[in-house]
């Protein structure tokens, strides 16, 4: 049966249980925080595969996470789903740096080790992040396409290099322009924000899930915001009260409490799959 078929697997789990694989984003980690502390609910939960040892491998939702160790919650709710699963696949997000004019990002990627910048056509981006031939591509504020290569000269980038190019890369502009996470169907087409004013772009090449796995046993973490994840069945609109989390004093109370919470919405019919596509507002 496919994983958008069955009921959603929904677990109270420990907070150190939960290993990470890409880094959170401190800004809007913060902006979580407060949001939390303020409304006491969590919406969606983060999205966990299970690993050895009675771990789990986040897949979704550092930042909810990283929010819940900052509030000190001794127990994270998330959804367990099979990894192994052909329907979940791995995409990545690109960074579109609004109003990001300002940063000399060609300057600062030209003094990263080991990085050659050579400016590239627009119909060679495909190939170019497709392939991983290039460690990422920066599009600067004049829409000038400059890639990033290794200056060995190799054709191919390798896994571990490309995290230590692309961790440079993001530290160049994280906290120091307002970051926005952008899909693009179509590389020769540029987001018309580029029309109306100056920002820059990062384009990146994709992990593949086994590489995910690699990198996660070998306790490497990715820059933040590159993964995105498509899974079917993913659980929504949660809306869970978390004033439990620290009224309750023990895991097996918490944990009792939460089960309930998930059965009394399975009894009142308030777990509904949606076979469509949706478009889902105000989320």
């Amino acid at each position: 049966m496919s994983v958008a078929r069955r009921m959603p697997i929904l677990r109270l789990v420990g907070s150190q249980q939960v290993q990470f694989h890409e880094h959170p984003e401190r800004a809007r980690t913060l902006r979580l925080v407060e949001r939390l502390r303020r409304e006491k609910v969590l919406r969606n939960p983060p999205i966990v595969a299970e690993l050895e040892s009675d771990r789990y491998l986040l897949l979704d939702g550092a930042n909810r996470v990283s929010a819940f160790h900052e509030l000190g919650y001794p127990q994270t709710p998330v959804q367990v789903i099979d990894y192994g699963d052909p329907a979940v696949q791995l995409k990545g997000w690109h960074h579109l740096l609004l109003e990001g004019h300002g940063l000399d990002l060609k300057g600062a990627y030209r003094r990263i080790p080991g990085v050659e910048l050579s400016q590239v056509r627009t119909d060679q981006l495909t190939r170019l992040l497709e392939l991983r031939r290039a460690y990422a591509v920066l599009v600067d504020a004049t829409a000038t396409c400059w890639g990033l290569f290794p200056a060995s000269g190799k054709t191919r980038c390798e896994v571990e290099e490309w995290i230590r190019v692309l961790e440079q890369m993001v530290t160049a502009y994280e906290g120091k322009a307002e970051l926005e996470r952008i899909k693009m169907a179509d590389y020769a087409q540029l987001p018309p924000v580029f029309d109306s004013m100056e920002h820059q772009l990062c384009l990146f090449p994709t992990l593949t899930k086994i590489e995910l796995l690699e990198l996660a046993h070998a306790g490497v973490l990715i820059p933040t915001g590159l993964t995105r994840h498509l899974v079917p069945g993913r659980a929504l609109n949660m809306n869970l009260p978390l004033d439990f989390l620290v009224e309750l004093h023990t895991d097996s109370e918490r944990s009792e409490h939460f089960a309930g919470f998930v059965d009394r919405l399975e009894v009142e019919g308030r777990i509904r799959y949606y076979e469509e596509a949706v478009f889902i507002l105000n989320e």
